[in-house]
C-alpha cells in the first residue's frame, strides 16, 4: 500500500467515526445521577422521622385532630375505656395502629386486655428515655453513609445507593442523632465534568456530521491519487 492510499484510508476509518457520532456523543443525552450529602446532629429530642410517625401517636395538638386522640388523653389521665364485645368476637395482635402514644406532654404504651366479653384499653406511662431507645437504629445497623455522618459530621452517597433519602434516627455511644439530607446535587456521567446543553450536543453531531463527509471525500481523492 502505497502512502496515498494509507492517507486514504486514515481519512476514510476518521470519516466513518464522525459519522457514526450517535453511537458514543451522548447517544441518550445528557445522563445524570443524583449525590446527597448527608448531616448528623446530635439531639436531645425525638425527630420527627417516618418510623416516628407511624410508629408514635400525637394527641398533642390543640385542636384536637380526632376523634382518637379524645379517647386517648381521657385514657391517659387514667380512666380506662371498656367495651362489651360479641361472645365470638376476638380482639387481634396488632389492634393498636401504633406503639407509642404522646399526650399532655407525656409517653404512652397502649394496652388492650381482654377478660370474657369485656375489652379494657388502657396507656401506660413510659420514659421518654424508653420510647427513645426503641425508635432510634443502632449504628452498627446503620448504612455506610450514616455511620460516616455520625463520626465524621457529614458523608456523601449516590442515589444507586439509596431507595430513597429518609432521615435516620441513630443511637451512639450514649447520645441521639439525626442524619437527614441537606443538599442534593445532580452530576453529569459518562463524559465527566461537562454537561452541553441539547443545542450543543446537536451542534457537536452536525459538525462532526459535515467533518464526516468531508474526511470520507478526502479518502475518495487520495484513494484516486494512489492508483
Amino acid at each position: 500500500m502505497n502512502r496515498e492510499n494509507r492517507r486514504g484510508l486514515v481519512f476514510l476509518v476518521l470519516g466513518v467515526a464522525l459519522l457514526a457520532n450517535p453511537l458514543f456523543l451522548y447517544p441518550d443525552g445528557v445522563s445524570y445521577e443524583k449525590t446527597y450529602t448527608y448531616e448528623a446532629s446530635a439531639v436531645d429530642y425525638l425527630p420527627h422521622t417516618a418510623d416516628a410517625f407511624y410508629r408514635v401517636k400525637s394527641c398533642g395538638w390543640n385542636p384536637l385532630q380526632s376523634a382518637e386522640c379524645a379517647a386517648i388523653i381521657d385514657m391517659a389521665r387514667g380512666d380506662p375505656v371498656e367495651l362489651k364485645l360479641d361472645p365470638d368476637r376476638g380482639v387481634d395482635p396488632e389492634f393498636w395502629s401504633f406503639d407509642y402514644v404522646r399526650a399532655d406532654g407525656q409517653y404512652f404504651e397502649p394496652n388492650a386486655t381482654l377478660d370474657g366479653r369485656t375489652l379494657t384499653l388502657s396507656l401506660h406511662p413510659v420514659s421518654t428515655e424508653t420510647v427513645r431507645r426503641d425508635l432510634s437504629e443502632g449504628l452498627a445497623e446503620s448504612p455506610r453513609y450514616v455511620r460516616e455522618a455520625v463520626r465524621n459530621g457529614s458523608s456523601t452517597v449516590t442515589e444507586s445507593e439509596l431507595y430513597e433519602p429518609e432521615t435516620h434516627y441513630v443511637a451512639f455511644e450514649g447520645r441521639y442523632y439525626v442524619v437527614e439530607p441537606v443538599e442534593t446535587e445532580r452530576v453529569p456521567t459518562g463524559w465527566g465534568w461537562k454537561a452541553p446543553s441539547d443545542a450543543a450536543i446537536e451542534a457537536m453531531r452536525l459538525a462532526a456530521w459535515i467533518g464526516g463527509v468531508a474526511c470520507v471525500w478526502r479518502a475518495g481523492e487520495w484513494t484516486e491519487r494512489g492508483r
